[in-house]
């Protein structure tokens, strides 16, 4: 995992010691969206229930874009993100959330389309998590309770996101969607008995990129 950071700073730091007289192109603004996040790796029927099921969440926070030339870019993002799972336990409904800062630095490809004013795109990158809340929630008979467990979940979390999606330029600015997989790389248990569980989500969002150089 950390070699993956290092790699990522390199990528960064090569491109911004790019000769001053090259083009960059710098967006930033705001993302929003939807998360169908879920609960993975060996343990997780064990940690939690064999009949896991998704937990539909928000996800949404801010990005720059830095685009060097007409194709490659670097584009973090600081988003809040809602993940974990839900299940049911007899006539309980139970909800494992999960929720997260997260850090991305990806690497993007703009794919240019000659004489268009559509930007398709595809990239790929590390996102660093920090946990912000962990609880697990029950719900019968319209009454509902909560549990926090954030003893029992690790702090950060460490995942791959890679997706794709398109743009649309509106005179300088630019309008588009993208869907990404977040494949978790690191167990978020906590315990003693150190489960193999892992996050992972499908990501929908919308953003606006507001044209600043």
């Amino acid at each position: 995992m950390k070699k993956l950071f290092l790699l990522s700073l390199i990528i960064v730091l090569s491109l911004l010691i790019t000769p001053l007289n090259a083009q960059v192109h710098i967006q930033i603004g705001p993302k929003a969206g939807i998360n169908i996040a879920s609960i993975t790796g060996d343990d997780a029927d064990v940690f939690l229930d064999e009949n896991l099921d998704s937990r539909f969440g928000f996800g949404g926070g801010i990005f720059a874009m830095f685009q060097f030339g007409n194709i490659l870019a670097v584009q973090p993002e600081v988003y809040y993100s809602m993940k974990g799972a839900t299940f049911k336990e007899m006539d309980v409904d139970i909800t494992l959330a999960l929720d997260y800062i997260d850090v991305a630095l990806l690497l993007k490809a703009i794919i240019p389309v000659e004489g268009s004013t559509v930007r398709p795109s595809i990239f790929v990158g590390p996102v660093l998590s920090f946990n912000s809340t962990a609880e697990v929630e029950g719900e019968a008979g319209g009454q509902t309770a909560s549990q926090d467990v954030k003893e029992f979940i690790q702090s950060t979390d460490f995942a791959l996101a890679f997706g794709g999606g398109i743009g649309f330029l509106v005179g300088m600015h630019e309008l588009g969607f993208d869907i990404r997989y977040i494949l978790g790389l690191k167990s978020i248990d906590d315990t003693s008995d150190e489960f193999d569980i892992k996050n992972s989500a499908i990501n929908f969002n919308v953003y606006f990129g507001f044209s600043v150089l």
